[in-house]
């Protein structure tokens, strides 16, 4: 196609200056004639000369071309046999230059002139278009692009194809990415912040039409322990299954809010971690938030099976209703996770409806974890020490440090108020550094000041026992304080021991080699199997008040009293009565051979001051030969008062 084109442009140029020049020629030579002008006329007789048909000249001019034996003429004019001629050399040579030729051939370079620049433009343009198509089919080998084959393909039609394929590529490839913006990776769901997007568009549509709508905030029970116990791979298999379930659950019960422009279900997300949300636009019936809630209940508490293991969790389930609980959706969604909170707390598996009462006490949750941030930073804690006795002697087995918090406005705040506080919010990891360290710390004063005999107990959470490295952490802030090993004791609640991992376990167990011991800390209120404890790593069962209680009240109390008595003594363990207050509870639990005893009867929690003071100013000689004190029960503590216990 491109050399046919300048063939063309070729062909028109050589008429087109054929024309011109056979032109100039004629009208010159006409001129010079008609004018007797000074051109070298010859006058040749017909006779002499040879005519001359087929002679180039006849292409240039109208004139007859002759010969004679030295020369060729062009004959301008003829009489009878007389011949008025010129000579070709001489046309070529003089007539020319006063012709139009010059002028024609200055045209004809005007004309070249910008034909050869357009022509040298033309192929540094089709340079940079193939330059361009290489990259092009760089893209498309890059995105695995394969435009279609069109016959008799030129470079811009080839980067047509391609830009096009490109940009359904771009158009795909954004569109994908928006939906993953939206999207959680894990279950396909809608994330955080697009479910609050579709809620506030929702809430406004229903301010308008006057509509009732509900949003239940749903929070797995038992999936930590499915992490712990069978890794992460696990869980994110059931949170995809849970995902399934709940979606099984809209559908049928036609909630649906399809997403026609991303392909996304909008009344289901999660919002994160084991957090799901369900919202119902049209709550034409209080019942139905219910209804939903209990189905949602009911799927999840099915099995759930991964591979060769079959997996049980449960949930705990908040509904929170507009605009009777809230009127946006970031308060709508926080009220149906403090009804959550409460359906934790009474029970788990279960659903509750947020009231007003929910909120005073999140609102009290929020300033008391404030308030302990505050604290933490100012070392408003402080610690106190409750003996723990021999039954037959009072000598001190061990002090446990239980922490104070003396609020500046409201006094002292009961710890069964803001431990459970700082644990869900995590503000126990650094208490608890706080509180080892401090503990550790004193227990070396008194060690060094001759009790060597004595350990310090430490209180020791679920949420350090998940977050800390036990064992490192242990050993390095009793090696800061130089402390024995010896002289420490952790206690670790029943519950806590059942759902610790394998290396929690572990950690425990090289604790105990070190010297350490582990008690059980409220033991009987975890409802653990009696079979599992001659396998758990500990030294120290510490009956919870409970069964103190109810001892001389209920006579079954004192039969499983005696229970754990015995088996304390089966396995070689200590066996340690909390909460004694009354003389009768002392009788009685001396009575069933309990080793030791901790309550008000013998003292409450002391300062270390008091306790430096009452122990080691006035027993002094007694502390240097035994290693240990004395705490004897005083006469005026037999009346029953009540103990609140902390960490």
């Amino acid at each position: 196609m491109r050399i046919s084109k300048v063939i063309l442009v070729a062909c028109g140029l050589l008429v087109g200056l054929y024309l011109l020049v056979m032109l100039t020629l004629s009208q010159s030579l006409h001129a010079f004639n008609r004018d007797n002008s000074n051109v070298n006329l010859q006058q040749l007789d017909q006779r002499d000369v040879i005519r001359l048909d087929n002679h180039w000249a006849n292409w240039l001019l109208h004139y007859d071309i002759v010969k004679d034996e030295q020369n060729t003429y062009a004959v301008l004019s003829k009489a009878g046999f007389q011949l008025n001629a010129v000579s070709l050399n001489h046309i070529f040579s003089n007539v020319i230059l006063f012709s139009n030729v010059p002028l024609l051939l200055l045209g004809g370079f005007a004309i070249g002139t910008p034909f050869y620049i357009t022509r040298k433009q033309q192929k540094k343009l089709d340079a940079s278009l193939e330059v361009v198509n290489n990259e092009t089919n760089k893209l498309l080998a890059a995105f695995n692009i394969t435009p279609p084959n069109v016959e008799q393909q030129n470079t811009i039609s080839k980067l047509s194809l391609a830009l096009i394929e490109l940009n359904k590529q771009i158009h795909d490839q954004q569109h994908k990415n928006f939906i993953s913006q939206h999207q959680d990776k894990l279950t396909g769901l809608i994330d955080r912040h697009a479910y609050l997007h579709h809620l506030q568009s929702q809430l406004e549509q229903a301010q308008v039409l006057k509509k009732r709508q509900a949003l239940l905030f749903i929070d797995l029970d038992g999936f930590k322990q499915v992490n712990d116990s069978f890794g992460h791979s696990f869980g994110d298999e059931v949170l995809i299954q849970v995902a399934q379930r709940l979606t099984t659950v809209i559908r049928n019960r036609k909630l649906n809010h399809l997403a026609a422009s991303l392909g996304l279900e909008l009344n289901l997300s999660r919002l994160g971690g084991d957090e799901f949300s369900i919202f119902i636009e049209n709550l034409n019936d209080d019942n139905l938030a219910i209804e939903v809630a209990q189905n949602v209940l009911q799927e999840i508490e099915g099995d759930f099976v991964l591979g060769n293991k079959l997996i049980k969790i449960g949930a705990s389930i908040g509904i929170a209703v507009y605009p009777d609980s809230a009127a946006n959706p970031n308060t709508l969604l926080q009220m149906a996770d403090v009804a959550m909170y409460r359906a934790k707390t009474d029970g788990r598996g279960i659903y509750r409806v947020y009231s007003p009462e929910m909120g005073n006490k999140m609102r009290r949750y929020h300033y008391l974890l404030e308030e302990m941030r505050l604290a933490m930073a100012s070392h408003s804690f402080s610690l106190s020490f409750q003996p723990i006795v021999n039954v037959n002697d009072f000598s001190i087995d061990y002090f446990e440090c239980l922490v104070r918090w003396h609020h500046p406005i409201e006094g002292s705040i009961p710890p069964a108020e803001f431990i459970p506080i700082a644990e869900d919010s995590n503000l126990i990891l650094e208490l608890g550094n706080w509180i080892l360290l401090e503990a550790c710390r004193q227990m070396a004063a008194w060690y060094n000041a001759g009790m060597n005999k004595v350990r310090i107990s430490v209180n020791i959470s679920g949420v350090q026992l998940s977050h800390i490295p036990l064992y490192d952490w242990v050993m390095d802030t009793i090696n800061k304080v130089g402390l024995p090993a010896k002289a420490l004791l952790l206690e670790i609640t029943e519950t806590c021991f059942i759902e610790a991992s394998e290396k929690v376990i572990a950690d425990l167990e090289k604790l105990r080699e070190s010297g350490v011991l582990i008690a059980i800390d409220d033991f009987g209120t975890g409802f653990s199997s009696l079979s599992t404890l001659a396998n758990l790593p500990v030294d120290v069962i510490k009956i919870d008040k409970l069964f103190i209680d109810q001892a001389n009240i209920n006579p079954k109390y004192e039969k499983i009293l005696n229970s754990i008595s015995d088996l304390g003594k089966t396995l070689d363990l200590k066996i340690v009565a909390e909460g004694v207050e009354t003389a009768p509870q002392f009788e009685l639990v001396k009575k069933l051979g309990i080793d030791c005893i901790q309550g008000y009867l013998i003292s409450r929690p002391e300062t270390s001051k008091d306790v430096g003071s009452k122990m080691i100013s006035q027993n002094i000689n007694y502390i240097a030969m035994t290693g240990t004190g004395v705490y004897a029960p005083q006469a005026d503590k037999a009346a029953p008062i009540v103990q609140i216990k902390a960490g």
